[in-house]
């Protein structure tokens, strides 16, 4: 099946912060606010002709739709920091906290900040930064944006990162099985949504591509001799988007045959705070 096309909602924004940071060298900052922040008279804020970074205001229908696949795509593609206004209600904030810290530990860390009123922003926006470097944002706009939150992940982050563990709940990770447990009825893959798992052809082994799962956890509940476990992560390796088998041999993650097991328990990760709305 052909690869969808990528186009983030900020995807314009990050082609024109790419091209100003190219051309200029300067810092860019993106604001996303959905009621527009009073800032008060007594904060006084240097004039953009003046300020040592380009700061770029948006308006959006709905801030708890940013989800951090945009966020990711904004950092890797131009943006240094992303102040996000804060939803109102508590159940929309809880979920626009979560979506942050994802984003915080595949690579935001320290760049994404939530903000309640506008003299929590006008202050944080005083504070200086300095630019990072960035790539094209097209490079990373291929496939779904599972696809381009993987490659801005990686893009963010150290070469070296290898597997990211990441907190319960994350849409990304890894399934295990204890083979001495499985019976082969086949049971995940009918269940299994994304086909992140499905047989192999010569003896029914069964086949896992980490890159589909996004951990809904159905073939850990259908699975009546409760062989399968999942464990949140993002594994940055080429090896992520291949199918490997799931023959039990290397604990907490599945391994494939020749390949270098992985480590024997991913350790769920240790979150930054998301700073409170002001």
């Amino acid at each position: 099946m052909a690869s969808r096309s990528c186009e983030l909602p900020l995807m314009a924004l990050c082609r024109a912060a790419h091209q100003r940071k190219h051309e200029t060298g300067r810092a860019q900052v993106l604001i996303l606010y959905e009621v527009e922040p009073v800032v008060p008279e007594a904060v006084d804020l240097p004039p953009p002709a003046e300020a040592a970074a380009d700061v770029i205001p948006v308006l959006v229908c709905c801030v708890q739709k940013i989800g951090h696949a945009d966020l990711l795509h904004a950092l890797a593609c131009g943006f240094d920091v992303i102040h996000l206004q804060s939803c109102a209600g508590a159940a929309g904030l809880a979920q626009q906290e979560r979506q942050v810290e994802l984003a915080h530990v595949l690579g935001g860390l320290g760049r994404i900040l939530l903000f309640g009123d506008g003299g929590t922003l006008a202050r944080r926006l005083e504070a200086g930064i300095f630019p990072f470097a960035s790539v094209s944002p097209d490079v990373l706009a291929v496939g779904s944006r599972r696809d381009t939150a993987r490659a801005s992940a990686a893009a963010l982050l150290p070469a070296k990162a290898g597997n990211i563990a990441l907190p319960e709940q994350a849409p990304y990770g890894a399934v295990s099985l204890d083979a001495d447990r499985c019976t082969h009825c086949s049971s995940c893959v009918w269940v299994c949504p994304s086909d992140a798992l499905s047989l192999t052809e010569a003896g029914g082994a069964l086949s896992f591509v980490e890159s589909l799962c996004f951990q809904c956890g159905l073939c850990v509940s259908i699975c009546p001799q409760r062989a399968l476990r999942m464990a949140p992560g993002m594994d940055l390796s080429a090896a992520a988007v291949l199918p490997h088998l799931l023959d039990g041999t290397a604990e907490g993650c599945g391994s494939a045959a020749g390949a270098e097991a992985g480590p024997a328990e991913a350790q769920p990760a240790s979150l930054p705070p998301v700073l409170p709305a002001g």
